[in-house]
């Protein structure tokens, strides 16, 4: 995988943000035994193309084939905390932001509750969707491996080491065991359009600086 590489193509945009988000959910300490590697970038496709759609008609365009995401999409409108876990992939420069990710991912699935995250990825609607994603926006080759738990007799891994989970996953974290000092962060800089929408969902300029403080 190479998440920070520039793009140019919405697709590109698309898998581009996938792949931050999927290696961002890799480091929560979350039980998912019924999610294989392709439900999860399944997933990862659909939450990027919901964050990305109204901020590009290119990527709106791009997802009209699939005609399931517009029912995931209305879902993911009503859960809360989704878009701080998509703004801290989205805006994410290395991994240790995608780290950070992973702590909001925790939030989405303590908000969801684990069982309806469970059913709705065993859902046969969501089960279409993966092969029509699947074949739109193919899985990275090094997918499995970088979601494949590190061997318990391996040194730990360092913060910035994809995570690894494999079919039948427990996504695993990267942080260092030994982690470093925590430093006061800056206010992430965000786009007006950005900064606009989190005003209008949430109502509440603490909530709004906690989400762009990560």
């Amino acid at each position: 995988m190479n998440p920070f590489r520039a793009t140019s193509k919405p697709t590109e945009r698309l898998s581009a943000l996938a792949e931050r988000l999927i290696l961002a959910m890799a480091t929560a300490q979350i039980e998912l035994p019924e999610a294989s590697p392709e439900a999860l970038w399944t997933l990862a496709i659909s939450v990027a193309g919901w964050w990305l759609k109204n901020r590009s008609v290119e990527v709106e365009e791009a997802l009209k084939p699939y005609a399931a995401l517009p029912l995931l999409f209305s879902v993911f409108d009503g859960v809360k905390s989704l878009p701080t876990f998509a703004a801290t992939a989205s805006y994410a420069t290395d991994y240790m932001q995608l780290a950070q990710g992973g702590q909001r991912f925790t939030e989405v699935v303590n908000e969801l509750g684990l069982a309806k995250l469970k059913a709705a990825l065993g859902n046969p609607i969501f089960g279409r969707l993966q092969a029509q994603i699947l074949a739109g926006f193919p899985a990275p080759s090094d997918l499995a491996e970088a979601l494949r738990p590190p061997s318990k007799a391996a040194p730990s891994a360092s913060v910035g080491t994809a995570v690894r989970a494999a079919t039948g996953v427990r996504v695993h974290s990267a942080v260092a065991i030994q982690e470093p000092a925590k430093t006061p962060e800056p206010v992430s800089k965000v786009s007006k359009e950005t900064l606009a929408y989190l005003k209008e969902r949430y109502r509440d300029d603490d909530t709004v600086k906690r989400i762009l403080k990560g």
